[in-house]
């Protein structure tokens, strides 16, 4: 964020100056819009160059780069993580909201986050607008979604209907053909990294969150590196085997069974365990917790499919019957028996969402653990049957 030292000049505000300098900054409320274009001109192409800092009033540790405040007026911090923090901010001329997340500049996964966020245009995915860079931070200026995340949502209302379900996932899926036809796999898809546009229940959902993406440079390219979220990710991925775009399907079928379920699909506070309820696909529909139909059973059976050839694609899931309504003439789908505990208590391996996203919110997989179950976990899918990774 530029030259941030002890030594002032004339274009850093001391921390020690008069509090109604930035109250008779912030509190303006008409603006020339050309004086403030030709004051402050928008980048224009390139790498930014570097700036001034400010300080975020009340926040003296947050500073800001003097670009970013001169385009925008910083309203409240709204989220903060262990590397980074998310500022609400509106465009000084257009009065529009943004969101500004703070990060470290020289944080590799956030580069590869935006190089793929810039070339992302579709109405389900997260909007990139600008970027800010100093020589420490960067502001990293995105499209605000006020609705907050799917994870939320399903807490709130313990499950979502059968029909909002079927709405969320179809933007869902919508949002994930587009990054599917681009080359982009998501590889951390979970309700925490779903959000809705606005509060209102028909609200837009957003996918958001590219942390861990992948661009492929061809056509058919498998990828094999360890990454993502431990209840999400998918069994070849667990197998160390190179793995496809089918991933992020498997983790639209555990989105999928939490929608309709409010628990999870795989659930066990043992590692080992819950890996070995993955590979072999090992779940079941709760009576007590299911608001879906037999179609919607086949929809999620069809993409918690441990043979990733045969799971559902994000095109073929949209013309699932499920979604579409249109009856097919193909044979019906055997779908798993419900539970036959009706009066079950919740236990470790069904709990709600809320106890297990939260509890491991923001964790990733270990690739030394994934690696050390490996062989035993393939020991595991070889015995088991219709079992089709190898």
């Amino acid at each position: 964020m530029g030259n941030c030292s002890q030594k002032q000049s004339p274009s850093v505000v001391p921390l020690t100056s008069s509090p109604g300098f930035f109250s008779s900054l912030f509190a303006k409320t008409h603006l020339d819009a050309h004086a403030l274009a030709q004051t402050c001109p928008p980048p224009v192409g390139g790498e930014m160059p570097l700036g001034e800092c400010a300080v975020l009033r009340d926040r003296a540790a947050m500073r800001l780069d003097s670009r970013l405040v001169c385009k925008y007026e910083v309203l409240a911090v709204v989220g903060k993580g262990s590397f980074s923090q998310v500022l609400r901010v509106q465009h000084r001329v257009s009065r529009k909201f943004f969101a500004v997340k703070v990060v470290a500049a020289d944080c590799g996964a956030v580069n590869n986050e935006l190089s793929i966020l810039s070339r992302l245009s579709h109405p389900y995915v997260i909007r990139l607008e600008e970027v800010f860079k100093s020589s420490s931070r960067m502001f990293i200026v995105m499209q605000i979604a006020s609705g907050g995340e799917m994870y939320d949502r399903v807490v709130a209302k313990g499950r979502y209907s059968e029909n909002e379900a079927r709405d969320a996932l179809k933007m869902l899926l919508n949002g994930l053909s587009y990054l599917h036809s681009i080359r982009v796999t998501h590889r951390d898809l979970k309700p925490e990294n779903l959000l809705y546009n606005d509060s209102r229940p028909e609200a837009r959902l957003l996918i958001t969150d590219f942390g861990l993406a992948y661009q492929a440079t061809k056509p058919n390219e498998t990828m094999t590196e360890t990454c993502g979220t431990p209840e999400y990710i998918a069994p070849e991925l667990l197998l160390r085997v190179p793995y496809t775009q089918k991933v992020d399907m498997w983790a639209v079928g555990v989105i999928a069974y939490i929608l309709m379920s409010g628990i999870m699909p795989f659930d066990d506070d043992c590692r080992s365990r819950l890996y070995t309820h993955i590979i072999t696909a090992n779940y079941v529909y709760y009576p007590q917790f299911w608001s879906g139909s037999e179609l919607a059973k086949q929809f999620v059976d069809a993409l918690l499919e441990t043979n990733a050839n045969e799971r559902l694609s994000a095109t073929a899931a949209l013309s699932h019957e499920w979604l579409t309504g249109e009856r097919t003439t193909s044979a019906p789908r055997a779908t798993r028996p419900a539970s036959e505990f009706n009066s079950m208590q919740r236990t470790k391996s069904t709990r709600s969402i809320r106890s297990v996203t939260r509890s491991d919110h923001g964790h990733r997989v270990d690739p030394r653990e994934v690696d050390q179950l490996a062989n035993d976990l393939k020991r595991v899918a070889q015995t088991t049957k219709n079992y089709g990774v190898f």
